[in-house]
């Protein structure tokens, strides 16, 4: 009988110490080409960092927030953004937008100007009884860019009006 007594007791202080251990997770982006978009599921607290560089062709990072939380208790979140190693930098509230039938649904957008070849970081941190956030970023290019995409679709509409006068 003690036996058995012990072992749930062992048992129920390893499953209390595992949750009471953050989740901490790392993602290596890379080089920021194309859009990026990554779901995980947490439960308790995280801590994830993302790593990633932006190429000379770019601007700039448009970056999209998206989390639940399914039980109720409340999303906790916290976005940490800057350059270089990971570290110190500017920590901004998530908040939780809005509740839909229980879930708790927080979202963020905001686009960051950022100096092109760069690296930079950023992290979710955070608790959640049983949560789930996706996070989307997605490079915006220079101006120049856009400059030459306009003048290629003016020559191609002048090019279509020239035929369709013959």
């Amino acid at each position: 009988m003690y036996k058995s007594l012990v072992k749930k007791a062992a048992l129920a202080l390893t499953l209390v110490a595992s949750a009471a251990v953050a989740q901490a997770a790392t993602f290596n982006i890379g080089a920021l080409g194309n859009t990026y978009t990554n779901t995980v599921d947490v439960q308790g607290t995280f801590d994830d960092t993302y790593t990633f560089s932006l190429p000379g062709s770019f601007s700039g990072v448009t970056g999209g927030y998206l989390g639940f939380d399914f039980d109720g208790s409340g999303l906790n979140t916290f976005l940490t953004v800057g350059q270089g190693t990971p570290g110190a930098g500017l920590m901004v509230s998530l908040p939780i937008n809005t509740t839909m039938g229980g879930v708790d649904v927080a979202s963020y957008q905001s686009t960051f100007s950022l100096t092109p070849g760069g690296s930079y970081w950023f992290k979710l941190s955070g608790s959640g009884d049983l949560a789930s956030y996706t996070v989307t970023l997605a490079p915006v290019p220079e101006p120049e860019t856009y400059a030459l995409l306009l003048a290629g679709l003016g020559l191609m509409g002048a090019v279509a009006r020239r035929r369709q006068s013959k």
